[in-house]
């Protein structure tokens, strides 16, 4: 049974699943080069068949993963629904969208709006070729929900999703046992949670949907007053089993409580958001937790990106385990529709590097004239730049899927230089208030890092902030936060033993088996996807180095600099390929 999951809102992508398990995940941006791209998939499509050997018409079931968000007009003229989502959260047509959704699910005419989508959705798939799969329309909660319960372990999990809006719907909770996930409650798109950080990113000058890391970032440099405290819980409190609703005759940007907002600075703005975010959140989730007895929570919805949220999550006492779908965003709604579609029992999802790989051809190929010679272990080379204070970048194996890069399309360096985080971010040409995140052997998880045993798995796929030990604080003074937390990415010998086998030589030659690990993309374009993306962004940025596949190509400033800092002379080089069996992460 081969199942094809489509997400065409927000982000859109697809996920093909076999016989239950998840094969292929991958999202339009990185082929479109279009951040959060909103058109429909087809690239990302054809992506997900290819890297499954698969046809069209071997698919035996497709399932989108979103009933009516966007709603059929929508879907039928789709650059009026990228003019919606690029209004801003202020706009008209925003609060208009949000109150048909919210009012269609509660009267039932959403059940129009989605058959008129499925007949719509079904010509433009027949159109390319899927003439024998039959098509499935998914709730968006529900495919948020499915994509958290069946990529953790546990039979029994309580399941919240919580989002600006989607098929009229905020939050929801849900009870997985005995691989099926039962609907405890639902509440509509009109909950103030939705839209309350995003409206603060951009009362703040930056653009929703888009920069609310950076105001998790920010919050860490104040303390809130209690007066703005009091303030913004006017608009965001739990009120039990869910949130305050969105007050409507206050949601323009030019009404008084918004204005006010000019007697605090940009830092204790954020901080107050970031605080009545993390009061209401975890107010919801200790709530729904007493309710079913569950302790071991699985959560989903663009919330969830939030890593300083969920280490406050984590941290509840009534909370036994945490776990983050490594997309939790609406990215990661073709992955809940084609895993939930099939029943698929609940497993560790044991990789996120799901997308297209990469072969020694292409790199060639695209390397021209600049393919340098051989090394005999890439890892030792890698090891002894990075040692030398390289920036080096890395383009290899499958591609990540999810918003995180996970060290196949990252950019790696010392934790040790704190001047780091300026000077790689001015090559990379982003404005950032989060420091880099830490790639840290799973093994030292305990000796860095406090309370990471509620979200080890997590932990993983970089979902979740922990406190650093004064020993981390010392030695990676770039990866730590000035609250003195980090946001790490545990790598497993077993899983990722290329990785893992880099954080030990680099250990072996710096005393500290830790590196940063950013996105390997210029600011504002999607994480690289082919050696032509990665060559680009490597030249762009000027970075020192870049292990592209098979190769390793070194700046031709960086012998010199090399020289002067450690006395060791570098050359540009090349590895031959060896069969790790490292599927990444």
């Amino acid at each position: 049974m081969l199942v094809l999951g489509i997400a065409d809102n927000h982000d859109s992508g697809a996920a093909l699943v076999r016989d239950g398990a998840l094969i292929a995940a991958v999202n339009q941006e990185r082929f479109d080069r279009v951040k959060n791209s909103g058109a429909f998939p087809w690239e990302a499509i054809d992506g997900v068949l290819v890297s499954a050997g698969a046809r069209p018409e071997d698919v035996d079931r497709v399932v989108i993963g979103t009933g009516f968000t966007p709603s059929a007009p929508l879907r039928a003229m789709p650059s009026l629904h990228h003019q919606a989502r690029g209004d801003g959260q202020f706009s008209d047509l925003l609060h208009v969208y949000i109150l048909y959704q919210s009012a269609a699910r509660r009267t039932g005419l959403h059940t129009v709006d989605v058959d008129l989508s499925r007949r719509i959705l079904e010509r433009r798939l027949a159109g390319r070729g899927f003439t024998r799969a039959r098509l499935e329309m998914m709730d968006h909660h529900r495919a948020h929900a499915e994509a958290a319960y069946r990529t953790q372990g546990a039979d029994r999990c309580l399941v919240l999703t919580v989002d600006a809006m989607g098929d009229g719907t905020t939050a929801t909770a849900s009870l997985g046992h005995s691989g099926q996930l039962d609907l405890l409650w639902r509440q509509s798109g009109r909950a103030a949670v939705g839209t309350f950080y995003s409206r603060i990113t951009q009362v703040l000058g930056f653009r929703p949907n888009r920069h609310e890391g950076k105001i998790t970032g920010l919050a860490a440099y104040a303390t809130p007053p209690d007066d703005l405290l009091a303030h913004l819980r006017t608009r965001l409190s739990f009120v039990g089993p869910g949130f305050s609703k969105i007050p409507w005759l206050a949601a323009r940007e030019n009404h008084a409580f918004w204005r006010s907002l000019s007697r605090w600075s940009r830092e204790e703005i954020a901080a107050g958001a970031q605080r009545v975010l993390e009061e209401s959140v975890t107010a919801f989730v200790r709530h729904h937790v007493r309710a079913t007895g569950c302790g071991a929570v699985a959560v989903a919805g663009g919330i969830f990106a939030n890593v300083k949220l969920n280490q406050r999550v984590a941290a509840l006492p009534e909370v036994t385990s945490l776990w983050v779908v490594p997309h939790m965003g609406d990215g990661g709604l073709s992955v809940g529709a084609a895993l939930g579609s099939t029943g698929a029992a609940p497993a560790p999802l044991a990789s996120a590097c799901l997308g297209g790989d990469i072969t020694a051809e292409a790199c060639t190929l695209a390397l021209g004239d600049r393919a340098p010679p051989r090394v005999p272990d890439p890892v030792d080379r890698v090891a002894d730049l990075l040692a030398a204070g390289a920036a080096v970048a890395r383009c290899a194996g499958r591609m990540e899927w999810g918003p995180r890069a996970l060290g196949n399309r990252s950019v790696l360096a010392l934790p040790s230089d704190p001047s780091i985080n300026e000077t790689l971010n001015a090559r990379l040409r982003r404005s950032e208030f989060m420091p880099f995140a830490p790639m840290v052997r799973a093994e030292d998880a305990v000796r860095f890092f406090v309370g990471t045993e509620r979200a080890r798995r997590a932990a993983r796929f970089m979902t979740v902030c922990f406190d650093v030990r004064p020993e981390f604080a010392e030695r990676c003074p770039a990866a730590t936060h000035v609250d003195r937390t980090a946001r790490p990415q545990l790598v497993d010998a077993d899983r990722a033993p290329e990785l893992h086998r880099l954080l030990t030589a680099v250990g072996e030659r710096t005393g500290t088996p830790v590196l940063i690990n950013t996105s390997f993309n210029l600011h504002e374009e999607p994480i690289v996807r082919t050696p032509s993306d990665a060559l680009r962004a490597f030249d762009q940025a000027e970075l020192d180095a870049l292990w592209l596949g098979p190769y390793v190509l070194e700046s031709a400033a960086l012998d010199s600099a090399a020289v002067e800092s450690g006395g060791q002379e570098f050359a540009v080089q090349e590895f031959a390929v060896q069969d790790s069996g490292d599927s990444g992460d």
